[in-house]
């Protein structure tokens, strides 16, 4: 694959350090037309300068029988010690979001330059975003490319003076014509000058020079930096001295681990993760981790807050595990020199690391059981719970013996991503990042599975995927099923069933979609048998889960008298969602608040009757919540579900639509075993729809889960 902006240019050239990182760059570069790799001479680093005039000496203007006129050097020496995460790669080899490396979007920057014949150099880890159009090239010598900003910029950067100027005096000067875009002639150049106040010329690390100037160049040492001993060259009359200003510039920069994080990584803030060509299956990520190059051999990946792991393949079969704080600066704090990374780093078999970045990762497979509300439902949802807080008695459970939800994420070798839905028996090759983009249509059946990649941060042509979902019930069953399903793909997509970041994902997903919710159905789902669900007033929702003993006496009893039917009747909860919202919203005669209140308190009602093995205490809680799901929205039952419990009624203790109500499944506890017996033998006789049965559910014990493959 070229590059779009390789073509600007009849040759690119990548600057290494020592002939052990020039072989990992040509390795990544391998196939690519018009780029070369030049190493510093020596086995050690020239500085920028020096590795400008070695490249100019070894560079002939005549290659293939035709002159050069455009090269670009892409000065990459450094040892990224501050990344430690993509030391063995380089940080110019870093994947952006797009999946291509920073050198691509460097190259093609450059690209947008005026076409004037000679060389440009310019830095391997920073992309400038600047006005090209601005920028002028003048006719001899040496330009530079410069900006106005601040002292903050002006401490960390080279400043340009330009003519007319004012000299330094003490700590308060400033570099003249500031306010003047163009062409202008360089009379001093500073590094880092510790200045307060002014606006200054802030160079952006390019240069130009034409042929001419390059062949004196190749007369000079090879040693210094290009950005500090060339300059004062050239202000003693090497060459003319020029600094194209452009109005404005920022850059896209990654200077350390936590900027890599920040810039790259997917999650919320306080949760971001990074995971880059991992083989190894991922347990648990507490946020603040960046995981790169691991191999399945490894085993289960844990890291706690701000652990972050790399693995570099030295020799033919060897491996060094380095982990690392997010925080760490290796290029400081000695931790480089004491693992010993800059003989390791000549070590790395680079072809083996290439294999494992483009050897498909491991897939998973994610199992969820659904859920069976039984009182509280509505107070999750927001803004109800942002105001009211919530409280939610569900069951996570299994139907017919089988938990019905599965996502199944598996790499493929190109860069698409195929979604196949294995009961509705459709699937879509996605060949673009604007097809996931195009999420907020629920009609859509690959919607889900669109907004799980956009809330997970996954990036469009890093990797390929094979993503394969199934929910083995009938769709719009009030079993918390879109998702319970929408977390399955999220934790599949992250390799990790982390509770709490998985149910704010979904959360998140919900909204994408438009089609709104709570965060009952997909807590319940992850988490394993009948529980009691907490959250406090507040925008941030933090969900405390109270597992709920049950004595034996009573779960068996239970188990004898419940019945779960689906209705035949299908609805989509959003409808529902959208007038008790709107009912809440409006309060009448503060009835909607009233109403939340009795839901919740009935929950905790409800699971207090459990636990004492209280049946028909419990019966009366299933009932109310019932009784006030239907007041806050009479579109929760219909003249179909009405038939059924009239004609079932004098068997019932309790009865409840599961979820948004409307239609779906309904939950049946009979007044005794005898009574459930016979509710199932009635509406097995006399069905109300040819679609309507009754399913065996059981408690499930474990919850979500997550296995490697």
């Amino acid at each position: 694959m070229v590059t779009d902006g390789s073509s600007a240019f009849d040759l690119v050239v990548v600057t290494a350090a020592n002939a052990a990182q020039a072989r990992g760059y040509r390795s990544q570069l391998k196939g690519r037309v018009g780029f070369v790799v030049v190493p510093d001479p020596g086995g050690r680093r020239v500085g920028s300068l020096g590795a400008t005039v070695n490249v100019l000496r070894l560079l002939s203007t005549a290659r293939g029988g035709r002159r050069l006129s455009r090269v670009l050097i892409c000065h990459s020496g450094g040892d990224a010690r501050r990344t430690p995460g993509y030391a063995a790669m380089g940080k110019a080899f870093v994947p952006l979001g797009d999946g291509r490396p920073l050198v691509d979007h460097i190259v093609e920057a450059m690209a947008k330059l005026p076409a004037k014949a000679g060389v440009t150099v310019c830095c391997g880890d920073l992309v400038p975003r600047l006005d090209f159009r601005a920028v002028e090239w003048a006719e001899s010598g040496v330009t530079g490319v410069a900006y106005p900003d601040g002292p903050w910029q002006a401490q960390r950067h080279g400043v340009y003076l330009t003519e007319p100027s004012q000299a330094p005096d003490g700590a308060r000067w400033q570099s003249a014509a500031v306010g003047n875009d163009g062409l202008m002639r360089v009379v001093g150049f500073l590094q880092k000058p510790q200045v307060r106040r002014g606006r200054f010329l802030i160079d952006t690390g390019i240069l130009h020079f034409d042929w001419a100037t390059a062949a004196k160049m190749r007369r000079l040492p090879i040693a210094g930096d290009i950005y500090e001993e060339f300059p004062r060259l050239l202000l003693e009359g090497f060459a003319p001295f020029h600094v194209a200003v452009v109005p404005s510039c920022d850059f896209f920069h990654i200077g350390s681990s936590r900027e890599l994080l920040e810039k790259l990584g997917s999650g919320d803030e306080g949760h971001l993760t990074l995971v880059d060509s991992v083989a190894a299956p991922i347990e648990r990520m507490d946020g603040d981790n960046i995981v790169t190059n691991v191999p399945r051999e490894y085993g289960p990946i844990r890291l706690g807050k701000g652990e972050c792991l790399t693995s570099l393949p030295l020799g033919r079969s060897g491996w060094y595990h380095l982990r690392y704080h997010i925080d760490d600066n290796f290029k400081a704090d000695g931790l480089w020199e004491k693992h010993g990374l800059g003989e390791k780093m000549k070590k790395v078999h680079h072809s083996r690391l290439i294999a494992l970045r483009h050897a498909p990762s491991g897939g998973c497979r994610v199992t969820a059981p659904v859920r069976i509300d039984f009182a509280g439902g509505w107070s999750d949802t927001p803004p109800i719970c942002y105001r009211e807080g919530g409280t939610v008695l569900a069951a996570a459970v299994t139907l017919d013996g089988k938990r019905p939800i599965e996502v199944t994420v598996t790499p493929r070798r190109d860069a698409l991503v195929k979604v196949v839905s294995r009961d509705l028996g459709k699937r879509r090759l996605i060949r673009s990042a604007a097809e996931i983009a195009d999420h907020h249509d629920p009609h859509d059946w690959c919607c889900l599975v669109k907004s799980a990649l956009a809330v997970t941060g996954f990036r469009f042509g890093s990797r390929g995927l094979d993503i394969t979902i199934s929910a083995d019930l009938p769709k719009g069953s009030g079993m918390g099923t879109s998702s319970i399903l929408g977390s399955a793909t999220i934790a599949a997509l992250l390799g990790t069933v982390d509770v709490n970041r998985v149910g704010e994902l979904t959360l998140r997903l919900e909204q994408e979609m438009r089609t709104g919710g709570g965060w009952e159905d997909q807590f319940a789902g992850m988490t394993p048998g009948l529980k009691l669900m907490r959250s406090k007033p507040g925008r941030k929702q933090s969900i405390a889960i109270e597992g709920i003993r049950l004595p034996a006496r009573f779960e068996r009893a239970l188990k004898a008298r419940s019945l779960l039917y689906f209705t035949g009747q299908k609805r989509m909860a959003r409808n529902v969602l959208r007038r008790v919202l709107g009912f809440y919203a409006d309060n009448p005669h503060n009835f909607g608040k009233i109403l939340i209140d009795s839901v919740k308190k009935g929950a905790e009602k409800a699971a207090r009757a459990a636990q004492r093995g209280d049946l028909a205490s419990f019966a009366a809680c299933v009932n109310e919540y019932w009784r006030d799901k239907k007041l806050l929205d009479a579109g929760s039952t219909n003249e179909h579900v009405d038939d059924i419990i009239d004609m079932i009624r004098p068997r019932v203790a309790a009865v409840s639509l599961a979820g948004a109500g409307g239609g779906g499944f309904m939950y049946i506890l009979a007044k005794s075993p005898a009574d459930a017996r016979a509710v199932r033998e009635f509406l097995e006789r006399n069905s109300p729809s040819r679609h309507s049965r009754f399913y065996d559910f059981d408690i499930d014990s474990q919850g979500m889960s997550l296995v490697a493959l």
